[in-house]
């Protein structure tokens, strides 16, 4: 009997997820958020959330705050911030398509996968 490959659901673009990650205020931020440009702690929670940065993770804090500052902005756009995930990436011998791929399927902000 042949075996049937029933596809998973449709993975949103890494854009799409930044626009959303970039809108995403905790409580306490201040920053009126467009979509079009994330903070250090939006980016943070996004790859928390992905499972990418913490205790025994890919990322610690720390990484992701020193190679977010060395780009010398507070916010970045969405090609900015591909220039840090593929800095950050680089410097952690980590693949920069499998990175994408955790943040593409990791859900929407506060939504733990």
């Amino acid at each position: 009997m042949a075996k049937v490959i029933v596809p998973g659901p449709e993975l949103p673009s890494l854009e799409s997820m930044f626009s959303s990650y970039a809108k995403y205020r905790p409580s306490l931020n201040t920053f009126q958020g467009d979509g079009k440009r994330i903070l250090l702690s939006q980016s943070d929670a996004w790859m928390q959330q992905a499972r990418l940065v913490g205790a025994k993770r890919v990322f610690s804090l720390t990484e992701t705050g020193v190679m977010f500052f060395k780009l010398s902005k507070s916010t970045l756009d969405f090609d900015e911030f591909l220039q840090f995930l593929e800095s950050l990436c680089a410097s952690k011998g980590v693949g920069f398509e499998e990175v994408k791929t955790s943040l593409v399927s990791c859900g929407p902000p506060g939504i733990v996968s």
